[in-house]
């Protein structure tokens, strides 16, 4: 596959569902690169799991592990970055995506609800009795971090994530670094 010289790392951003993980492995796959999932890398930084650490550390703590992987990933080269959700909630990482090849995937509450359904590692919608209207709230809020760290958006909503992926690497190779 014919690739733009220069890009050497690619970060994946957007609301909870839109299958950042698994185009980003996808992806990985395709090009050869390795993946860094920020969530899991949190996960062995931190030795327990997310849900854990927002309840010992709250969202702020998770926030704080989360900023820390994203920094430590510009050392990368040759890496699909699969950053968690909110990752746009601090200003100084949005600064940092804005300067990379960031990809928004975007889908709408309405479907990222349906692939969470069976989802029980996601803290902020636990004890939730509305997932749509809460994703809806979580997404109005990251809706301009999202906007402005974005380098290209993707509707990742009704499709596959191997029709996604397959869209974004024919887009990224009419890309000129």
């Amino acid at each position: 596959m014919s690739f733009p010289v220069g890009i050497g790392k690619i970060y994946l951003i957007g609301l909870m569902g839109a299958g950042k993980s698994t185009i980003g492995k996808i992806l990985a796959d395709a090009l050869k690169w390795q993946l860094l999932d920020i969530d899991q890398e949190i996960e062995k930084f931190a030795g327990s799991d997310i849900p854990t650490i927002f309840d010992e550390q709250g969202e702020d703590g998770f926030r704080e592990y989360e900023s820390q992987v994203l920094m430590e990933s510009a050392a990368l080269n040759a890496a699909i970055i699969s950053c968690g959700g909110g990752i746009i909630t601090r200003p100084e990482n949005v600064k940092y995506l804005k300067d990379h090849l960031t990809i928004w995937l975007d889908i709408s509450p309405e479907e990222a609800a349906a692939r969470l359904e069976h989802s029980n590692h996601r803290p902020l919608l636990n004890e939730c009795k509305d997932t749509i209207k809460k994703l809806q709230e979580i997404l109005d809020n990251r809706h301009v971090g999202y906007s402005e760290a974005a380098s290209l958006r993707i509707n990742a909503g009704e499709q596959s994530p191997e029709v996604i992926a397959s869209e974004i690497l024919e887009k990224l190779e009419s890309i000129h670094v």
